[in-house]
């Protein structure tokens, strides 16, 4: 829904009232009567979140008559198992972790209403110092990660990917807000995590940081969930909320540059170091097929490395709803949806 809204200047005051009026009320951002409902969204703090923020800074959330409550995690996993327990309206976290709680049965009734993100923001950082200058040089040595988070994944991605098994090392838990001391103290040779987490490690280590892309290309995708009591009882404050972040992916695309700087500031991170070194990340609210083959390969990994009792991959269809955005933006749905074409 990136469509350009220009207004003549030279209107008169009725006809600009009717054109401005039509205009809210094309976009689904007519005033809300009543004071804002509130809508409280958990999240770990990164990049891939940033539309979140941009709609909080520039005001979207009232404009839709919202009050978003953003929670914060360290983890993607924290805020789902918050969600999980009602003590959230909406959490935002990788496609890992919803994966994740499907196969551990504990899925049921959640949601995955839109990624609003994807793209490449894990990278794996390693002591010098130790000996690592190549990937290969990472046999025998210590790696931490968050347990049970895409970056457990994409270790052992990167592992494969440079033919090193995962047994030749030492996979240990790390929260993302210890690496920069676990690293720095030798606790452990190398650490594998998400940005903006890794640009303080970085800065800690200097020159003595080796850095790599861990995702071999493969995107992670950045969801919002929710839960299916909150669809049946609120559901207009999701499509509400889903406008929002349309229309910060909107000033995003138009204002690329204030939009960052925006994201820099709530990430308490310069914009340089919120560029530097990474891919570009596509921010918008969308659903696709890509996402769901990210998941079906991560469900296959869990299964093959015995991290569930499950042994056949699920329908993670089942776990989407697709309404609320196709009401937003139907070009923004493009799955294939039983007794639909996806969109074109």
């Amino acid at each position: 829904m990136r469509n350009k809204r220009t207004f003549s200047a030279i209107l008169g005051p009725a006809l600009a009232l009717m054109v401005i009026t039509g205009y809210l009320g094309h976009t689904g951002c007519s005033p809300q009567a009543g004071p804002p409902e509130k809508i409280a969204i958990g999240t770990n703090l990164n990049e891939m979140v940033g539309l979140l923020f941009i709609a909080e800074k520039q005001g979207f959330y009232q404009a839709q008559g919202l009050e978003a409550v953003i929670k914060e995690y360290q983890t993607g996993l924290a805020p789902l198992k918050d969600l999980e327990e009602g003590r959230l309206d909406l959490a935002s976290c990788a496609e890992f972790a919803l994966a994740g709680e499907v196969l551990a049965g504990r899925a049921e009734k959640l949601r995955c209403l839109a990624v609003i993100a994807a793209g490449e923001v894990d990278f794996l950082i390693a002591r010098r110092d130790r000996g690592i200058t190549r990937p290969e040089d990472l046999r025998a040595k210590t790696v931490g990660v968050p347990r049970k988070t895409s970056a457990e994944f994409f270790l052992a991605g990167f592992l494969t990917l440079n033919n090193i098994a995962l047994g030749d090392v030492t996979v240990v838990d790390v929260r993302p807000g210890e690496m920069a001391d676990a690293l720095a103290g030798g606790k452990v040779d190398a650490v594998l995590v998400w940005a903006p987490v890794t640009d303080g490690i970085i800065k800690k280590l200097g020159n003595n940081a080796v850095v790599w892309p861990a995702q071999g290309g493969q995107n992670v995708y950045r969801l919002l969930v929710t839960r299916e009591e909150v669809i049946r009882t609120r559901g207009a404050v999701l499509e509400r909320l889903l406008r929002a972040l349309d229309r910060a992916a909107d000033f995003l695309e138009r204002q690329p540059e204030a939009g960052k700087g925006i994201i820099a500031q709530r990430l308490q991170v310069s914009t340089a170091d919120l560029q530097s070194g990474k891919a570009p990340i596509n921010y918008e609210p969308f659903l696709d097929q890509g996402l769901l083959l990210a998941m079906e390969d991560q469900a296959r990994w869990l299964i093959k490395n015995r991290l569930t009792d499950k042994s056949q991959v699920p329908n993670f269809l089942n776990y989407i709803h697709a309404e609320p955005l196709s009401h937003v933006d139907p070009k923004a749905v493009r799955l294939v949806l039983p007794g639909k074409e996806a969109a074109k």
